[in-house]
């Protein structure tokens, strides 16, 4: 062992190595001046910033100060464990202190206010509040209609003479214009009832001679229209184109009112008979000499004072004392 140190120690002191030992004598020296200088200070100052004043860590490896407020690691052991708090992202950036507490201020104040406006409005409703709410007006009841008064003529009608086996054949509620016997062979037709419902009022068709205790309208030399009352009974003879004399019989058997609604009225008047316009309109005797209807559903109205209704009664007194 000796003699190898002996052979070293030649070696070095030979005169071809002494630069190599030199330069390596200064690399020792400066790597040990560079840590005794430079790596000792570096090491020192963490050291002293994690113990801080006062701190009784001894020296040596440097240990993190456990606290139940915030979340320690330790590297102790090469491994990082974690005490006392949840895991983050270290690169989100933490909430502004400032902006929380305004966030939180505009919160509650928002929320005072929507909660003092509900109970103000909440007190305004229950105590009539400072401002009296108009009341509305209660909108008037629309006044209904009067019920009109629609009348049903009952009348009877045929051919003479009058047999068990040729009956004068009844028509019950008789419609507006409706022709009589038929609309194939209409001898007259029926235009309503005057006034209070006192008579029956039928156009003639054709020219006929007439007997019995109707008016005549307009005069009994030119009658161009029956008015019958209750009960009453007229006679119509015809000349057939055969030169035979026909003998009919219209016989007035009721005539009834009652009061009806509007829908009523209406129905009475759009149920008339469409034959007996159409012979009426084709004829030309739509008109009703000194007649005209009136706002009730098939009721006929003298034109004037009364002297024309009293021109007809006279006519037919006139007709009956023949």
């Amino acid at each position: 062992m000796n003699e190898f140190l002996a052979s070293l120690k030649a070696d070095l002191l030979d005169r071809r190595l002494l630069p190599l030992v030199a330069l390596v004598a200064v690399a020792l020296i400066a790597a040990i001046a560079y840590v005794a200088l430079g790596g000792g200070s570096s090491a020192a100052t963490p050291t002293a910033a994690a113990t801080g004043p006062g701190s009784s860590t001894p020296a040596g490896l440097d240990t993190s100060q456990k606290t139940p407020e915030t979340a320690v690691a330790e590297v102790t052991s090469g491994a990082v464990d974690q005490h006392h708090g949840s895991a983050r992202n270290p690169f989100t950036p933490l909430p502004e202190p400032k902006a929380k507490a305004a966030a939180k201020t505009t919160t509650s104040s928002s929320s005072t206010t929507s909660s003092s406006s509900s109970s103000s409005s909440s007190s305004s409703g229950s105590s009539g509040g400072s401002t009296p709410s108009t009341p509305s007006t209660p909108s008037k009841p629309s006044t209904p209609a009067k019920p009109k008064t629609i009348y049903h003529v009952a009348v009877m009608f045929g051919q003479l003479p009058v047999t068990d086996t040729t009956p004068l054949t009844p028509y019950e509620n008789l419609k507006l214009l409706t022709p009589l016997p038929s609309s194939t062979q209409a001898l007259i037709v029926f235009r309503g009832v005057t006034a209070g419902g006192k008579s029956a009022t039928f156009t003639l068709v054709g020219e006929a001679i007439l007997h019995g205790e109707g008016s005549c309208l307009p005069s009994a030399t030119q009658c161009e229209a029956i008015d019958l009352q209750s009960g009453k009974v007229e006679q119509l003879e015809y000349l057939s184109s055969t030169g035979q004399v026909l003998s009919y019989e219209l016989k007035v058997v009721s005539i009834t009112s009652e009061k009806a609604s509007t829908a009523s009225v209406k129905y009475a008047l759009h149920g008339e008979s469409k034959a007996g316009r159409e012979l009426l309109s084709h004829d030309g005797l739509t008109a009703i000499p000194y007649l005209h209807y009136s706002a009730d559903a098939g009721v006929l109205v003298f034109a004037g004072h009364g002297a024309f209704a009293a021109r007809a009664h006279a006519s037919a007194h006139h007709r009956s004392g023949r």
